[in-house]
Order: C-alpha cells, then sequence, then structure tokens
C-alpha cells in the first residue's frame, strides 16, 4: 500500500491547483511536484493507490490521458 502521507499530499496538491481554471494534469505534472521529496516510483504508487480509492480519476480525450479529483470529474 502507499504510503498514506504521500496520497494525503497529493490529494492536497489537487486541490489547491483546481481552484483555478485548470482540472485536469498530467502524471508528469504530479510527479514534478514531489519529485524532490519522493521517489517517482512511490508518486506513482501513490497516484495509482488514490485512482483505487476513487478520490482521483484518469479522464481521457481519447489521445492523451490526464489525472482529475473525482469531484470535478464531470465538468
Amino acid at each position: 500500500m502507499a504510503d498514506e502521507e504521500l496520497k494525503a499530499k497529493i490529494v492536497e496538491w489537487f486541490e489547491g491547483k483546481s481552484k483555478g481554471g485548470k482540472k485536469k494534469f498530467y502524471v508528469a505534472d504530479v510527479v514534478g511536484a514531489f519529485k524532490d521529496d519522493y521517489a517517482k516510483r512511490d508518486i506513482k504508487k501513490a497516484i495509482n493507490q488514490c485512482t483505487v480509492d476513487q478520490t482521483i480519476m484518469y479522464w481521457s480525450s481519447g489521445s492523451t490521458t490526464m489525472l482529475v479529483l473525482a469531484e470535478n470529474f464531470k465538468e
């Protein structure tokens, strides 16, 4: 299981970033935000766990895949 602290930080990051006009982010955006403090693999595991918990969801346009908070998914 992914680090609960990291998962909470990722959700917090999404909540803070989603207050503006942009709601969807690439995995690389999230990794870039936390790469100084955590290993890339750990960040990706935490993102995956957040999708399993359904706090963050994958969004696809058909050609690109992004992440979005579950509460903003339908926008």
